[in-house]
């Protein structure tokens, strides 16, 4: 009690009155008349700025990919699309290295503390504990109340929560050396559902920052303002992905070609912080659900087409997708358009191949695995609209994975995305 320091009327902007006002019933009683959840004002949001920002500072680190990719645009669009992501690929191609200058561009918090952790995934972990922390018995009856065991990945989520208008990354490198849903389902259902699942915590007497009492009140959610991004490696001793995680993430494929290895080439280093106001406006976007209903894609109905066509096409084995899947191709198309071209801004607006291709890569292609009996009809129809049936690609990254999932499952008889 004499520890505590009391204050009172202090000013709070609108997006912790909405943390606020979800997480507490008394707020929500005391504030009837309050309307959370109203579009939040992201329409000064110039996103072609933004990645030029985030491209330069992945460049300055020492991080290339090639002058004609489009991964680091795509990464930052579908992040913001959807904050969970799984980089997939080669070891030592970057994936970790892209994750982390992410992290590094978030930025500091106010104590200067950086916004990201990198977590490794540890082959033991069969349960929730080792990212939601878990009743430590001997505390609990040491002290004659609950007490909580909080880690690294949990004490992240906790700073997001207490600083609701910055993003935060949360890094689970090598997320496949355990099984992903043993350790992830609580995580997953939390963020489709929006449900609470993270115990409700808070120091009493100042005490380690691993050991926080429990408090009566309700489980609060995981906060909106959270990124997720996972690395994984595809060996013997790694787990498959099940389509239950790869349907709710953006998946991107990391290679690096023959050419592109460069002796020159030294340890990428951290990346330069992007001004505070920029953070804040990703932040807001990722929170907006309606941004790209009020700023679509311009050539939205025809992609609208395109995807059920493929629906249709998927749906013919067994993998057709959900209104999930829409949703999120809906908004990664508008975000993506927006961010233009990086040296031609007057090219603001992608084609729907080039759209339709990433979506196909990062969002429908992953869920994909199965006998040559069952694919191989499937692989070899997709590999023909990828070439629209003359000698040109109009899906280049498609038309290149299909061929290898192809070669595959005709030498193996099974094939899925990680080949």
């Amino acid at each position: 009690m004499g520890s505590v320091q009391q204050g009172y009327l202090y000013p709070v902007n609108d997006a912790v009155l909405d943390v606020l006002f979800r997480d507490s019933p008394e707020i929500r009683a005391a504030l009837s008349w309050y309307a959370p959840g109203a579009p939040v004002q992201t329409e000064s949001v110039d996103l072609i700025a933004i990645h030029q920002q985030f491209a330069d500072a992945v460049e300055k680190s020492g991080l290339t990919f090639g002058a004609t990719s489009t991964l680091v645009r795509a990464f930052l669009a579908g992040v913001l699309a959807k904050p969970f992501a799984v980089l997939a690929g080669l070891s030592g191609s970057g994936k970790t290295q892209l994750a982390m200058r992410l992290g590094d561009w978030l930025g500091r918090d106010a104590d200067g503390r950086s916004r990201y952790l990198v977590v490794p995934v540890r082959p033991d972990w069969t349960g929730p504990e080792a990212l939601l922390g878990y009743e430590d018995a001997l505390r609990s009856a040491e002290k004659k109340e609950p007490m909580w065991f909080v880690p690294e990945a949990l004490r992240l989520i906790l700073r997001a929560i207490g600083d609701p208008t910055a993003p935060y990354l949360l890094i689970l490198d090598e997320m496949n050396l355990a099984h992903v849903e043993r350790y992830f389902a609580d995580f997953l259902s939390g963020t489709e559902s929006r449900q609470s699942i993270l115990p409700d915590l808070g120091r009493r007497d100042g005490g380690s920052a691993l050991e926080l009492p429990v408090l009566p009140g309700e489980k609060v959610p995981l906060p909106r303002n959270l990124f997720v991004v996972g690395t994984v490696n595809v060996d013997e001793t790694t787990y498959m992905f099940s389509p239950k995680v790869l349907d709710r993430a953006w998946t991107y494929e990391f290679r690096v070609d023959a050419d592109a290895l460069d002796p020159d080439r030294g340890r990428p280093s951290a990346a330069t912080s992007a001004p505070e106001a920029v953070v804040q406006h990703l932040c807001s976007l990722v929170e907006d659900d309606d941004w790209h209903l009020r700023h679509p894609y311009a050539q939205r109905d025809e992609l609208v087409v395109k995807l059920r066509d493929m629906h249709r096409t998927l749906a013919r084995v067994g993998f057709e997708f959900g209104h999930r899947t829409m949703f999120e191709s809906l908004r990664f198309a508008a975000i993506y358009a927006a961010m233009g071209s990086i040296g031609d801004p007057a090219s603001t607006l992608p084609s729907v191949d080039e759209v339709l291709d990433l979506i196909l890569m990062q969002k429908i292609l992953p869920r994909v695995h199965g006998s040559r009996r069952r694919l191989e009809p499937l692989l070899v129809d997709i590999s023909n609209q990828a070439t629209g049936g003359g000698g040109s690609v109009r899906w280049p990254l498609t038309h290149a994975k299909v061929e290898r999932m192809l070669e595959t499952v005709r030498a193996n008889q099974f094939v899925s995305f990680a080949e």
